[in-house]
């Protein structure tokens, strides 16, 4: 059995403690030139030592998340957008009309209260004063999922915020959240005026599993959005935005600023949605 080593609070090593063994050092010989004392050369092993003990455990780096591996990415996709409930198959089977009324008040209110300028309520506070029922309160407060808010005015985007995986506990968290930011941090857009909210309409969408596909794979742009990333750029698309699927994963890529012969990872997912549509064929 070896003597631990002991620091004094100067951190210089006593006389009188041993040596590290001969077989720990052997490795680290060429260096001694570049760590001239004791105490740095055990910091540099032991600091070596615990990257490769946390790389082992996945703590540090994730190449999955930027694409570096392409199996690797899906699995993440996956794991990150699905979890362990399917949120959009329990509100379809509640029925997203008896939803539907309680999102769009709370996102509605919690807008307005930010352009104004004044406190929003709790959660809690939210769901109470909608009255909703117990079942409806289920979903909102004990599930989670990514989601997008849009305001529109005019048959236009006014703003839109969101992201395909849940920031926040819950759902109802995830609205006020969304609602308080679509208001000044879309970036793209001016924020909202107190004056534009009177002409202000709402929609919500909650959304699902992501599945990858094949580039050259097409699908209803009605029925599913899109999500495109190459490396650490990424482009969503919602369903419904676009009239043609070709149309919908170039919108995609130019969203994210990857290029049309470029290769990426494309997946496509569905959504529930709450309030008003676009009328695409009137124009944005």
């Amino acid at each position: 059995m070896h003597q631990s080593v002991e620091y004094n609070v100067g951190g210089a090593l006593r006389p009188e403690d041993s040596a590290p063994p001969y077989w720990l050092l052997k490795g680290c010989l060429p260096m001694r030139r570049f760590l001239p004392s004791r105490p740095h050369m055990l910091f540099l092993i032991s600091a070596c030592t615990l990257c490769v003990i946390l790389a082992c455990a996945g703590v540090v780096g994730d190449n999955e998340l930027y694409g570096e591996r392409s199996d690797m990415a899906e699995a993440s996709v996956d794991r990150l957008a699905t979890g362990a409930w399917d949120v959009l198959s329990e509100i379809r089977t509640l029925g997203a009309s008896k939803l539907e009324g309680h999102v769009l008040q709370i996102v509605r209110e919690c807008v307005e209260l930010s352009v104004c300028g004044q406190p929003f309520p709790y959660a809690k506070q939210l769901l109470s004063a909608a009255c909703v029922e117990p079942e409806v309160e289920q979903v909102l407060a004990r599930r989670s999922a990514g989601a997008f808010v849009t305001v529109v005015r005019n048959n236009s985007v006014r703003a839109c915020v969101g992201s395909i995986w849940p920031q926040c506990a819950n759902l109802v968290d995830e609205m006020v959240y969304l609602a308080t930011q679509v208001a000044a941090r879309d970036f793209r857009r001016a924020p909202i005026e107190p004056w534009e909210l009177a002409t202000c309409e709402y929609a919500v969408s909650i959304v699902g599993r992501l599945e990858r596909v094949s580039p050259h794979e097409e699908w209803s742009p009605k029925a599913y959005g899109v999500f495109v990333r190459a490396g650490q750029r990424s482009g969503v698309i919602l369903p419904g935005e676009a009239l043609t699927h070709a149309k919908q994963v170039s919108w995609a890529r130019d969203e994210a600023g990857i290029g049309p012969s470029e290769r990426c990872e494309v997946y496509r997912f569905q959504t529930v949605k709450f309030g008003c549509s676009l009328d695409l064929r009137r124009g944005r």
